[in-house]
């Protein structure tokens, strides 16, 4: 018995499908992906910079790991009279940098040295994480600085010292901020990172669907600031806060999320 047409098409079509294979690569279940790292900084050397991070020893699950394959260790370089800060970051191929297996206690640190640098020009790093060839983590948090030129060289054919780069990478962005009306004004309170340069926090409101606008400072270690010129009740009033370091000029955050004051 003939079979109708459009059920000999089904069929022959389920059984060309069935054989294809994978259309992608399979994706890695999150109990093998690896948490981002989130404290990669640097150390500026007469020569160049030294990376350092911690080795994350969870997935995005929560599950333990025992060991890091490998990390992924992205860099970009811009001449600084080029920088675009709205423009993307020209990262090129990774460098694979080894891993290792974690310890029952404590953590493990790993480190990465780039030298040298080439004067004149903004370096950046980002890296990700390996538990195995097909789980790999998100990236990293974000470093940047300027290499400087180093000093002329004095006569008498004295040694040179190089001139210390500049610090481009801004301190930690606060957390937790909160407004709280009083009878006369606005109390912000919010958290501050740990970084070692902290200078301050700048405070920023915006009213209603206006823009940010800065407001004060406040020298670390302090964490509190109070508007006492607060928009009317009524008005939909919005805090946000950056911080600064002790660079020169100084190096600012990201503005926090937002704390609303209706």
């Amino acid at each position: 018995m003939k079979l109708p047409l459009l059920l000999r098409i089904s069929v022959l079509s389920g059984l060309l499908l069935g054989g294809c294979g994978y259309k992608t690569l399979p994706v890695a279940p999150s109990a093998m992906i690896p948490r981002s790292v989130t404290n990669l900084s640097h150390e500026l050397t007469g020569n160049g910079a030294v990376l350092r991070w911690t080795f994350p020893d969870r997935t995005v699950s929560g599950e333990k790991l025992a060991e890091i394959d490998s990390f992924q260790l992205y860099r970009a370089e811009v001449p600084a009279d080029a920088y675009c800060e709205t423009c993307p970051v020209p990262f090129g191929a990774p460098v694979s940098v080894a891993g290792g297996s974690l310890p029952n206690k404590g953590s493990r640190q790993g480190s990465y040295e780039e030298s040298p640098l080439r004067p004149g020009y903004i370096y950046f790093f980002k890296l990700r994480s390996r538990s195995s060839w097909l789980s790999e983590s998100e990236d990293s948090n974000l470093i940047s600085f300027r290499w400087e030129k180093p000093s002329a060289a004095p006569k008498h054919n004295a040694a040179v010292s190089p001139a210390a780069p500049a610090d481009r990478t801004p301190p930690q962005v606060p957390s937790n901020v909160t407004a709280a009306r009083t009878a006369s004004a606005v109390k912000i309170f919010w958290d501050a990172g740990a970084d070692n340069d902290l200078a301050g926090h700048k405070v920023y409101r915006r009213v209603d669907e206006g823009k940010p606008e800065l407001i004060g400072e406040v020298k670390a270690p302090y964490n509190l600031f109070e508007d006492k010129n607060p928009p009317p009740k009524g008005a939909k009033a919005f805090y946000s806060v950056s911080s600064f370091d002790q660079s020169s000029p100084p190096n600012e955050s990201q503005k926090s999320a937002e704390a609303n004051l209706r």
